[in-house]
């Protein structure tokens, strides 16, 4: 099963998304940071939109750069638009949500950046595992749904030779 996770960041803000990708190396999810996942001659625009729209988490790493950001802002809205899971990160002391996700709590890693940043781990982490139960519940479901169409046909079947 894959997992993804889609981080929305300013380019000035390296040293913190740097941070979290470390936080989430060797969890086995596939994490999109455009400055990593996106190759020259690529259309930002196509990619970036297509990477949010299949995402299973949008995380953003909000902060004065990422305010003044035309990109974060507009990953933001279309994250919000799909009514994609968001999680806050915010990096800067007293700057609050934009207005479309002022509603979400954050995580304010400039308190504590160790701290929040391993919270933030685990919270993805449990996100993830969230996924994995639900489709083993699908899977079981499906399993179990086979199974009866089964025995109604080995009735049915049974049936026919009476």
């Amino acid at each position: 099963m894959q997992y993804k996770i889609f981080v929305s960041y300013s380019t000035l803000d390296i040293g913190p998304l740097e941070q979290l990708k470390q936080q989430l190396d060797g969890t086995g999810m596939e994490v999109f940071i455009a400055e990593h996942s996106i190759n020259p001659g690529e259309d930002l625009k196509e990619k970036i939109s297509a990477e949010i729209e299949t995402c299973d988490l949008f995380v953003v790493l909000w902060s004065k750069n990422a305010e003044a950001s035309e990109w974060v802002s507009q990953e933001v809205g279309r994250a919000g638009a799909l009514n994609k899971n968001i999680l806050p990160i915010i990096l800067t002391e007293g700057l609050s949500l934009p207005g479309f996700i002022r509603n979400l709590k954050y995580i304010p890693v400039y308190e504590n950046p160790k701290y929040h940043n391993a919270q933030a781990r685990e919270i993805i982490l449990k996100s993830y595992q969230k996924k994995r139960e639900h489709l083993a519940q699908a899977e079981e479901k499906k399993g179990n749904e086979t199974l009866a169409i089964m025995g109604i046909g080995a009735f049915l079947l049974w049936a026919m030779t009476k």
